[in-house]
């Protein structure tokens, strides 16, 4: 009995052995599921907890372009921009005349009568010289077909009929051949004479418009430059070099790169029933995607009405217009070029609460009778309680018992705020 010793079965030693398995195995399972339990948990709360501290709206950013205008009809000579450039403060842009300083502007888009005798002769030898190469590719076939034509005859297959009718055939092409070479040689001729004239007329190797525009250049120094006053790039050209502009017409569209001067701003959709969200000193933030946000300030509540875009109406609302609010871009910000580009949609986010969402008296203009007011301060209490109206008729009723007074002067103020809630 003393040298006894409880040894574990083999079997024993196995179960204990998944016991643990299974325990641990359960153990890292709850580890996960809570793991993925807390980042949905989290994820929601955060979700939820967005949505109570702050309100998102939809808008797009509105930005002013650069219009070049003609002042007066002009014709542009030249234009020293693309699409795209940048230009910084004194480049050139283009340069152009007045259409005035033109004196033979009949002829801008006209051609002297050799010029365009020359142009018809050559025109006319071209398609002559055409339709010979045409008649040359028949000859050459109606010679190949007579030569199959004498190989069935010395073969005894055909007779000669069909033979004649392509020599005929063949010498009415020959015919026409030799009359276009013809008329080949005669155009020709005219167009050695009609050249030469242009070359003593000095409008040989220039295009009579290019001639027009450089005698009014050279005898009246009208060619006038303009240039670029800020940075900007070139969004858009309305028209080309040697192309006439009449008066207000846009020759360039540029952007500043400057959001002030570009008076870049965003315009938020806000419905009516969340009109109360917002004020004059509202501050939020314009987020364009998950990278680039920027501060801005209410500028203008209620600048218009617009009707809400199709993809922003919800269906189970009736609320189809919105009111558009004008926030302008805090100072001290920079954006993408491509973020400040017009009409880019971006999302318009405002705290709910805190110290400076709070709606004071001062935060609307107010508008009655006698025109709009704007106050910046809450005023002192205007209104009226049961207890006012009951000392004003006392009052009344004691004024009324007084000898009578031969003038009587009333006071009253101009406008009287009313407020809701202690009525």
């Amino acid at each position: 009995m003393r040298n006894f010793q409880y040894e574990e079965t083999h079997s024993d030693q196995k179960i204990e052995e998944i016991i643990n398995y299974r325990r641990r195995k359960i153990q890292t399972q709850q580890i996960i599921y809570s793991s993925i339990l807390f980042v949905i948990l989290a994820a929601l709360g955060l979700y939820t907890a967005r949505r109570i501290v702050y309100s998102e709206f939809d808008g797009y950013i509105q930005t002013d372009y650069d219009y070049f205008r003609a002042l007066d009809d002009i014709f542009v000579v030249e234009h020293y921009t693309q699409e795209g450039d940048i230009v910084l403060p004194g480049d050139t842009l283009y340069s152009y005349i007045y259409m005035s300083n033109i004196t033979n502007f009949d002829l801008l888009y006209s051609r002297h009568e050799v010029e365009a005798e020359d142009r018809s002769m050559r025109l006319q030898s071209m398609t002559a010289a055409l339709d010979a190469n045409v008649l040359r590719v028949r000859q050459k076939e109606l010679k190949d077909q007579i030569k199959k034509e004498d190989r069935n005859i010395r073969l005894g297959i055909t007779d000669n009929s069909h033979k004649m009718d392509l020599e005929r055939e063949l010498a009415e092409t020959d015919e026409q051949l030799n009359v276009l070479m013809s008329k080949i040689a005669v155009y020709d001729s005219i167009t050695a004479l009609t050249s030469q004239a242009l070359r003593r007329a000095g409008l040989s190797h220039m295009d009579n418009r290019d001639n027009v525009v450089i005698d009014a250049m050279m005898k009246s120094a009208a060619l006038r430059y303009v240039q670029a006053y800020d940075t900007s790039v070139v969004t858009k050209k309305w028209s080309t070099s040697g192309m006439p502009v009449f008066k207000g017409d846009a020759v360039l569209q540029l952007q500043s790169m400057n959001l002030r001067n570009c008076n870049m701003k965003v315009m938020a959709y806000i419905p009516t029933n969340d009109m109360h969200k917002i004020s004059n000193h509202t501050q939020a933030e314009i987020i364009v995607n998950d990278d680039i946000s920027f501060t801005a300030t209410v500028q203008l509540l209620g600048a218009r009405t617009e009707e809400l875009p199709s993809e922003l109406r919800n269906s189970l609302s009736h609320i189809y217009t919105a009111v558009m609010v004008i926030f302008k871009p805090d100072p001290g910000q920079s954006l993408p070029f491509w973020a400040a580009v017009d009409r880019v949609p971006v999302r318009i986010r405002v705290k709910k609460f805190g110290p400076d969402v709070t709606t004071r008296v001062g935060d609307w203009w107010y508008v009655d009778e006698n025109g709009v007011t704007l106050e910046t301060e809450p005023e002192p209490k205007k209104h009226k309680t049961i207890a006012d109206v009951l000392r004003s008729s006392a009052e009344l009723i004691l004024e009324q018992e007084k000898p009578a007074i031969d003038t009587v002067t009333v006071a009253r103020p101009d406008t009287v705020t009313v407020n809701q809630e202690q009525l």
